[in-house]
């Protein structure tokens, strides 16, 4: 009764009824005596006639002294051991084979040895031994002595190995736990005794308690001892010498130790062994902290049963953990039954992948009419409750209240082909998982992943639409002068050139020749006024004619002209209004957002009445060439007509001079003819023009090759400002990846990157295989020499495709080619080039790898590793997490490294229950609950508890370790290799 004041009735009785008045959160105790268990009985016996029934459990302890003695000589300090004994033991058999088998091997203080007591341990004892201690001492020194008893109990000791040999015994093994004092421990300056003793004492124990005036120093405690390699299980004592009243740390109710245990030794020794998980020292524990922040995401206990009496293959009432349930059982024992159930009761949109409660099973056709009887009802830690009949499909208008992956799911998303099926669904898991690492101010308003970053990417998506027309008008140019360079050889066209200039050279000598006769007529014929006049009227009519020619040429030039304007104004117009139409749609969505009144976001002003009235002029001016190019059709027969006239009567007249005069007009147009202008190819003039453009040809193709290769480029530097969006969305999930220790000890790296599409492959499918030599299985393995999908890689890989493409079978320094020739008979200039340029087989993607491989190229089973990790570790959400089997196609060592880790990570954060056949799972797993499914008398039974529990460390044993015979068997097997041991 340590400070508590004397040993009397009223004093026992206030402190049995602070005990009682104790916080509700502490509910076990221990009563911790120097050698003697008087205290422990008499609290023991005040629970025995109902009083305390607000502690669950009282342990016996008993504290004694170490002969491990430091300081100074004049001023020893000894390390105080403290034994945790199981409550289950009767307190007369501590006394007898604990108490009674050290008696004999007390030894007392070295600077009290001399005395030589040897009695038995009782308080008459110790007080004499006390009082034959005081009187060896100064009698000014008594002041610095305590009582006599307590002087008898200090000078006491007993060896560390005689303790640990008792409890080793047959009484003992297993049923007693070993603390010692932290700051005792370590402010004993060691002398004689080394550090490695000083170690040794801190390392047989299982425990290192303290009081804590302020519990914040717990963590770095544990970190430093850690550190030292000594045991850092430490555990808040309140150490209570005081009522709770007092001022002082070390009183009645000052602990913050919690425990996620049972209330037995067992309990106690599975929490100090499961010390980072089970052990925490502060005001409250995260996991009581989760559910009372948000007891709607939690589920308090499930039941599954039928109202009626008759109808008994349901009858669970089952609580549930708030983190880790481990659900046991063999196969057909009704697991997935259970799992199922609570699915159900959550509202999962996975109800048709059910296992159990599906057409195939318990929901099959000649068991409706009993599906319908049963119902199933979770219980969430705010008291509310939803109930459904197990036939209840899921419920669209109802919130999802639990994330479940059935085991079918799973396998089905995970068997993928990635050759032959569609992948998407596996990655479309994984953004929705992504999705919950982005902050809800920047969701935009969407509800999936994929809607954001359709949205965030509709810009680029649009300029890469219009820069692929472009591309498409550029490759069209190039296609049109590639084919005009094949089809015009500069050498024959010069040749043609060369004989349609003989051609002009001897019609211009025939004019001459003609006119020279006609001149020799003139000269020799007389002067007649009359034949004067008609060869005047001759060079009048056909002065007229070639002028009325010209206007009419004229006129047609400027038709045309007029009505291409008009049709192109039209397009213009057309495209005015569909931009129009853009623009109201615009202003209809920034209104939905900007509300309020204002001007619209986008003003768009086209002048209608320009156009309108530019169109009524054109079409004026038009109507007018058309009136005049008649009147001219008119005036030009007219002339033709007095020209035909005046040509007979030139013939009747002077025939000769006629004849001759019609062979000038005749060569004249032969030249002229010959001459042509440059519309006509086979004219001098169109021959002169097709030799410029022949010339002009090279440095066109070269600019519009160049054109496609930037063209091509503006596309890949639209689809890197979609992969900018796309990182922009994944860096909340990627830096979260980058941090997490567990997903980064599955392998798992992100990265959004531009990848190249197996649908690259179609490019080379156009090429003819006889014409290109080597050039086919080039192209087809240009991603093979890409050092990335950098532009610089793509552009040179691009440049040379299409230099090869230009040059017989595709070698580089081969003769030029049309490219057409190197192609099927199917494929189109116009649509390979598109096909290499306009990058659709170059995709952003974001990648996600597993031991540096792409998630297309790993197993099912990785697949169902990285599913699982994803929905445990990277998800955000806070529902409940409900997996069936995710051990399946892992081996040992990757449940215990990786998903395991994982499941704890989980646990830490959400409720997380688990279907497993696993030991790993559920054992070294350290299930926080284990729940055991059987198939009993044709019923379905659970019964569950903690591992720390015998029961269930026994069905868990016989269940998922093969019973422990099995188990034995192995660990023997395994011992005949020393170096495994």
């Amino acid at each position: 009764m340590q400070h508590y004041g004397a040993a009397t009735e009223e004093t026992w009785e206030r402190f049995i009824s602070e005990l009682e008045a104790l916080p509700e959160d502490i509910s076990v105790i221990g009563i911790n005596d120097y050698w003697f268990l008087d205290g422990y009985q008499r609290v023991l016996d005040a629970k025995k006639n109902g009083r305390l029934q607000n502690l669950e459990a009282i342990f016996p302890v008993i504290e004694m002294r170490l002969d491990h003695f430091g300081g100074t000589d004049g001023n020893l300090s000894r390390v105080n051991l403290h034994v945790v004994f199981d409550p289950d033991l009767d307190a007369e058999m501590i006394k007898a084979q604990f108490i009674g088998a050290l008696q004999p091997k007390i030894i007392l203080a070295p600077n009290h040895a001399g005395i030589g007591w040897q009695a038995v341990i009782t308080r008459d004892s110790l007080s004499d031994l006390g009082r034959r201690i005081k009187e060896t001492v100064p009698e000014e020194e008594l002041p610095h002595y305590g009582p006599d008893l307590m002087e008898g109990f200090n000078n006491i000791n007993v060896r560390l190995d005689d303790v640990q040999a008792v409890l080793d015994g047959p009484y003992f093994k297993g049923r007693a736990l070993i603390g010692i004092g932290k700051t005792e421990w370590r402010n004993i300056k060691w002398n004689e005794q080394s550090i490695a003793s000083k170690k040794n004492v801190i390392n047989s124990s299982s425990f290192v308690f303290t009081a804590y005036p302020d519990t914040a120093r717990w963590a770095e405690d544990v970190r430093e001892l850690r550190s030292s390699n000594v045991t850092h299980k430490i555990l808040d004592c309140s150490d209570a010498h005081y009522f709770s009243d007092s001022e002082q740390h070390m009183r009645l109710g000052a602990c913050q130790t919690w425990m996620n245990t049972t209330p037995t030794l067992a309990g106690l020794a599975y929490a100090i062994e499961e010390f980072d998980r089970r052990v925490y020292v502060g005001l409250e524990p995260p996991a009581l902290a989760r559910v009372r922040r948000n007891p709607e995401r939690f589920i308090e206990r499930v039941r599954v049963a039928s109202e009626k009496e008759a109808h008994d293959l349901f009858d669970h009432d089952l609580p549930l953990n708030s983190g880790f349930v481990a659900v046991v059982g063999n196969k057909g024992q009704g697991k997935s039954a259970l799992l199922d159930c609570i699915a159900l009761g959550g509202n999962s949109s996975r109800r048709n992948e059910f296992a159990f409660l599906s057409p195939s099973r318990f929901l099959s056709a000649p068991n409706q009419k009993l599906a319908r009887e049963y119902a199933t009802e979770l219980v969430w830690a705010t008291g509310t409750a939803r109930k459904v009949q197990l036939t209840q499909a899921h419920d669209r208008a109802a919130p999802v209240s639990v994330e479940y992956l059935p085991q079918m799911f799973v396998e089905r998303v995970c068997n993928l082909d990635p050759d032959t099926d569609d992948t998407d669904e596996f990655e479309r898991e994984l953004r929705i998982i992504l999705f919950t690492h982005i902050p809800e101010s920047e969701k935009a308003g969407e509800k999936t992943f994929d809607a954001l970053l359709a949205q965030k990417t509709q810009s680029s998506r649009d300029d890469i639409l219009r820069l692929r027309d472009e591309l498409q008008a550029t490759v069209r140019q190039y296609a049109a002068a590639i084919a005009f360079r094949s089809d015009n050889q500069a050498a024959e066209v010069q040749s043609r050139l060369a004989l349609k200039k003989a051609e002009v050279d001897a019609a211009r000598e025939a004019v001459d020749t003609a006119k020279a006769a006609l001149a020799a007529i003139d000269s020799e014929s007389k002067d007649d006024g009359e034949l004067a006049e008609l060869r005047q009227r001759s060079e009048d009519i056909e002065k007229t004619r070639s002028d009325l020619l010209t206007r009419r040429s004229t006129n047609e030039q400027q038709q045309a002209q007029a009505r291409q304007q008009l049709a192109n104004m039209e397009a213009i117009n057309h495209r005015a209004e569909a931009i129009r139409a853009d623009v109201m749609e615009l202003n209809d969505e920034a209104e939905a957002i900007l509300g309020g009144e204002g001007d619209p976001f986008l003003i768009l002003r086209v002048n209608d009445s320009r156009y309108a009235s530019w169109r009524v002029l054109t079409e004026a001016t038009l109507a007018e060439l058309s009136a005049a190019r008649e009147a001219l059709d008119r005036e030009i027969a007219a002339q033709d007509q007095a020209r035909r006239e005046n040509t007979d009567a030139l013939a009747a007249a002077d025939s000769a001079r006629e004849r001759a005069r019609q062979r000038v007009l005749q060569s004249e147009e032969r030249v002229a003819a010959l001459i042509g202008d440059e519309s006509d190819e086979e004219s001098h003039a169109g021959l002169t023009a097709l030799l410029q453009r022949i010339s002009e040809t090279p440095a066109r193709v070269n600019a519009l090759r160049a054109q496609i290769v930037e063209r091509s480029k503006c596309i890949y530097e639209a689809l890197e400002a979609q992969l900018r969006a796309v990182e922009s969305l994944y860096a909340p999930a990627s830096d979260f990846i980058a941090r997490s220790e567990v997903v980064k000890n599955a392998g798992l790296e992100f990265n959004a990157e531009l990848r190249l599409l197996p649908t690259w492959r179609s490019v080379s499918a156009g090429l003819d295989g006889r014409r290109n030599g080597d050039f086919t299985d080039w192209l087809t393995e240009l991603p093979q020499r890409l050092e990335d999908a950098s532009w610089e890689q793509l552009a040179k890989q691009l440049s040379e495709a299409l230099h090869r493409l230009e040059h017989e079978r595709g070698e580089v320094d081969g003769e030029l080619r049309n490219p057409s020739n190197a192609l099927r008979s199917t494929t189109s200039l116009d649509s390979f080039l598109m096909n290499m340029f306009d990058l659709t087989w170059l995709e952003v993607r974001f990648g996600l790898t597993g031991d540096g491989q792409p998630l297309s190229q790993l197993s099912p089973g990785q697949r169902g590793l990285v599913l699982a990790l994803f929905y445990l570790v990277v998800d955000r959400r806070t529902t409940p997490l409900l997996l069936d089997q995710p051990e399946e196609n892992l081996d040992n060592e990757t449940i215990a490294s990786k998903l395991v880790p994982a499941i704890h990570e989980a646990a830490g954060r959400r409720q997380t229950i688990v279907v497993t056949h696993n030991a790993n799972l559920a054992v070294v797993g350290d299930a926080d609950q284990i729940i055991h499914c059987q198939m009993h008398e044709r019923r379905f039974t659970v019964s569950s508890g903690s591992i720390a529990e015998l029961d269930v460390a026994k069905f868990a044993l016989d269940i998922l370790e093969g019973t422990k015979p099995a188990f034995d068997n192995r660990r023997h097997k395994y011992e005949a290799f020393p170096s495994l041991v």
